[in-house]
């Protein structure tokens, strides 16, 4: 593609997996500012990690709008996200002009990614199940199904406190169901 945009002498935008760079993590920074704008208080507030761009800017997007809320990237995926999070909040901030920089400290990440990248894993399964049964969600099994996943895990073994308000980020991603095949029973 790059070929072909400059031969052609047309002006593109390249796109990054997943939407991941600082235009990208702009929208979870809107959507933080949505989600502090109703008031609402939350102790934590959970994404998948599949790319970096949306942890991003989920975690930046707190720091400026809700700084009493800790975020959690929940991975799906094996890659250095420490690094991979903490380039793209710093790439964001220093596009919005921000007088501090980001760092490693501000992103937090729950390492339970299951069998591989866009292998469904039993546990995802079952999250997919119980999301459809109770809520009439679809995730999908590459992202939001494992991550709903850990999230599930971790209230089971007690890391949130009965007290805590928790807000799961619901990122899409239902046509992977679609996609995949997998067992629901």
């Amino acid at each position: 593609m790059d070929r072909v945009g400059k031969a052609s002498g047309k002006k593109y935008y390249k796109i990054p997996c997943g939407g991941s760079n600082a235009i990208g993590a702009l929208g979870y920074i809107n959507c933080m500012k949505e989600i502090a704008d109703t008031g609402m208080h939350f102790d934590y507030v959970c994404c998948a990690e599949g790319s970096g761009g949306t942890h991003a800017g989920v975690a930046l997007g707190a720091m400026l709008c809700m700084p009493q809320t800790k975020t959690v990237g929940l991975m799906v995926d094996s890659d250095p996200f420490e690094v991979i999070t903490t380039n793209i909040m710093q790439e964001t901030a220093k596009l919005l002009e921000l007088d501090f920089t980001p760092t490693a400290d501000n992103v937090h990440l729950i390492d339970m990614c299951g069998p591989g990248y866009a292998i469904p894993s039993p546990e995802g399964n079952a999250a997919i199940r119980m999301m459809a049964e109770n809520e009439g969600l679809f995730l999908d099994p590459v992202y939001t199904g494992k991550a709903f996943a850990d999230l599930v895990k971790m209230a089971r073994e007690g890391q949130f406190k009965p007290t805590d308000n928790v807000l799961y980020l619901y990122s899409d991603g239902a046509g992977g169901l679609f996609a995949i095949d997998i067992e629901l029973d």
